[in-house]
């Protein structure tokens, strides 16, 4: 019968749908490689991902030139299969190709470690804000003792006083290397500050105290220097048109200063699931951007000699481009601003070769263009969250585009019609924001192990907020400003922008407001991210494969071992689980509870119930001890602690134990000193009979960034 099913037909018009799809998987091949690259224990022979991509690309090229007779020959089908297969291999070779050099363009001397307070000196390039005080990024002129200093440090002051980006500086502190992952899976900042040229941290003695001296010998380091310096006088500028939270927010969204803003509100919007409107990212570019550039496409079209005589769409998105640069100079041009402008560039490029401005193709685009130039990103989780959203949007809207239209009925009138229409963009908002949320929320829950409840609803009625009344301010404050008429947007700037605050406090200073969920393992979540790029990258029914992937996510999710017991790198938060299964906690010195809060999400401990852990039964000065079903977990806080032994026991301590304690003890397992310094934190998993510790950097693990390198030189 001619109507009848067959299923060898629709497999081939289902593969036939996703003829222009398969260069889509490119993007996601380039992300893979540079990502195994950076996550590598050691370093791949230097040749290794240069070979691998000029061999695949040199088969690709041979496969694809290959003459066949028969276009839809089995033979030449194998060879295309095969060529798209090298495609992706050349993909994945040149992102580890772009890590590679990307590490080798930004590698500096390691800095030794010191106990000893040292004599730094330097231009103050930012400041930085944390919940113990402003932190001061120096460009470092030189520091007493060392010959090869590091081109940047970090330095934790009380108060930055007189200091402001662009100032020369001299601070007596005590550095370090940057800290590595306190705990197996956890951030690793030292990466990062790697990639930064960050070479050292710590912090100072006193007041970090301003003094005279030339510019530095670089023209473009003293270019950034006083763009540093024009961000902090207009951060100032605008605080002063409109004091207050509003002003503080309104000065980070603008300058991407976010010092001013306080702890309670830093904390509501970040509980709140609102955290992404403080730092210039993709948002803050799409509205600048899509602003300026349908204000433009607007005012032009009404003029006629100027509509008829010129394309004015091409106008406005070189014009959009434009101020999508200054913003991006003016905002500090930080990576996630850099990564958004990348991809607004390709959307407005996209308009001027007349091409389709939101295609998935562009998002593949922008990935491969942002992985090419700063490859150590693909790890970051603004990164995979940006493109995560932005790809799922994409393909919410290419399926409305293809879903077949109702035909129009005649026009209902105005109030009806208007009703409608209302209820339309509605409708298409909580479209948005559920879609968006859904792909987030993965990389939320493996970064951060939190999810927050009612970040739905808050980005809701935050959005149309943001984008109907700040940015519109926002931008008629920047063309009045040379006129000195800017206050008055400024001003209705911060009190909307007050209003998103209180928004952010309504949901995120609720107990409920964040929920915490244990780390997922590795698999779970690579599963989880085919599943997304499954859905988004193929067409027609091929898209429901990605079901099938991300129950497997969940399936690997819910059967992952959990630890009984972690600690962190500092011992600044030991948990463990007493005879009832319930987590207790034995705090270390200090007032910081940053890793404790981090180890306990990792745990899956909500930052409520943490506050509320109590310590072990037994739990002194000296030590606390935890009795295990299969020995005990010994924390050791003084030398005396070190006296008692105990049986088939896991000892941790920050301090350096006897020379006789193994040989007297002999514990299961010793954690301490030198030891706990240059693995870090572990989790300790109960392994049938057998108890398991995996540690945040276990022997072996040797990369620029690690401490392992440094502490190794020192021995030699």
């Amino acid at each position: 019968m001619p109507g009848a099913f067959s299923p060898s037909r629709a497999l081939a018009g289902m593969i036939a749908a996703q003829r222009d799809r398969w260069a889509l998987w490119l993007a996601p091949a380039m992300i893979s490689g540079a990502a195994w690259w950076l996550i590598l224990p050691v370093d791949p022979s230097p040749w290794l991902p240069g070979a691998a991509f000029a061999a695949s690309l040199a088969l690709t090229m041979g496969l694809v030139v290959w003459p066949s007779r028969q276009h839809n020959s089995l033979g030449a089908r194998l060879r295309r299969c095969c060529a798209g297969l090298c495609a992706l291999i050349a993909a994945a070779a040149s992102g580890a190709v772009a890590a590679q050099v990307r590490a080798a363009t930004v590698a500096q001397p390691s800095y030794v470690e010191s106990s000893e307070a040292a004599r730094v000196e330097g231009w103050v390039s930012d400041i930085d804000s944390s919940d113990s005080g402003p932190r001061l990024r120096l460009l470092v002129r030189g520091i007493d003792g060392v010959a090869a200093p590091p081109r940047y440090v970090r330095v934790a002051v009380r108060q930055a006083g007189l200091l402001t980006p662009g100032r020369f500086a001299g601070c007596r502190a005590v550095l370090g290397q940057p800290s590595g992952p306190m705990t197996p899976g956890a951030y690793d900042f030292a990466r990062r500050a790697h990639f930064e040229r960050l070479g050292a941290t710590g912090y100072a003695f006193g007041r970090c105290r301003p003094l005279p001296f030339e510019s530095p010998p670089s023209w473009l380091d003293l270019q950034r220097l006083r763009v540093g310096a024009m961000r902090a006088d207009l951060s100032a500028a605008i605080q002063e048109a409109a004091p207050g939270r509003g002003g503080a927010i309104a000065a980070a969204m603008v300058t991407g200063d976010t010092s001013p803003i306080d702890k309670d509100t830093t904390a509501a919007f970040r509980n709140s699931g609102l955290q992404h409107l403080l730092s210039v990212s993709g948002v803050h570019m799409g509205v600048v951007g899509g602003l300026v550039f349908a204000v433009l496409t607007w005012t032009l079209s009404l003029i006629g000699p100027i509509a008829l005589r010129f394309p004015v769409k091409k106008i406005a998105a070189v014009a959009a481009l434009i101020a999508l640069a200054a913003y991006l100079v003016v905002s500090g041009s930080s990576v996630p601003a850099l990564r958004s402008f990348i991809m607004a560039c390709v959307a407005f490029g996209a308009i001027l070769l007349d091409r389709p401005a939101i295609s998935i193709r562009g998002v593949a685009l922008s990935a491969l263009l942002v992985t090419l130039l700063l490859p150590e990103s693909v790890l970051e989780p603004g990164f995979q969250m940006s493109f995560a959203a932005t790809a799922a949007l994409v393909t919410l809207f290419e399926l409305l585009k293809r879903a077949p239209h109702e035909p129009k009925l005649p026009a209902p009138g105005l109030l009806i019609g208007t009703l409608q229409g209302v209820t339309r963009g509605i409708g298409g908002v909580l479209l948005i924001s559920l879609v968006a949320g859904l792909a987030t929320d993965p990389f939320a829950i493996f970064h951060f192990q939190r999810f927050s409840v009612y970040s739905l609803p808050a980005n809701l009625i935050a959005e149309p907020i943001i984008s109907f009344l700040v940015a519109p301010a926002a931008s008629l404050a920047a063309v009045l400003a040379p006129f000195g008429l800017a206050d008055g947007p400024l001003q209705f700037m911060a009190s909307a922008l007050e209003l998103v605050a209180a928004i952010g406090q309504a949901f995120g200073t609720r107990g409920e407001a964040v929920q915490a969920l244990p780390q997922p393992p590795a698999a779970a979540f690579v599963l989880c991210v085919v599943a997304l790029l499954w859905g988004c990258l193929w067409r027609a029914a091929l898209r429901w494969g990605a079901v099938l992937f991300f129950a497997a996510s969940i399936v690997v999710y819910i059967n992952a071992p959990r630890p009984f017991a972690a600690f962190d790198s500092e011992l600044r938060a030991t948990f463990a689980r007493d005879g009832r299964g319930m987590w207790t906690l034995a705090p270390g010195s200090g007032r910081s509870t940053y890793a404790r809060d981090r180890l306990g999400a990792m745990l899956g401990i909500a930052p409520p119930a943490i506050e509320r852990l109590a310590p072990p039964q037994t739990c002194s000065d000296a030590q606390c001890l935890w009795a295990l079903p299969r020995g005990a977990l010994v924390l050791v806080r003084a030398p005396s602690g070190f006296d008692a032994c105990h049986e088939r026991a896991i000892v941790l301590s920050k301090l350096e134990p006897p020379n006789d304690y193994n040989a007297r003890c002999r514990p299961l397992a010793l954690v301490a000193g030198r030891d706990l310094a240059q693995q870090g934190g572990a989790f300790i998993y109960a392994n049938g009979a057998e108890l398991r510790i995996v540690r945040a950097q276990p022997t072996g693990v040797r990369r620029a960034w690690t401490l392992t390198v440094a502490s190794d030189e020192n021995q030699e």
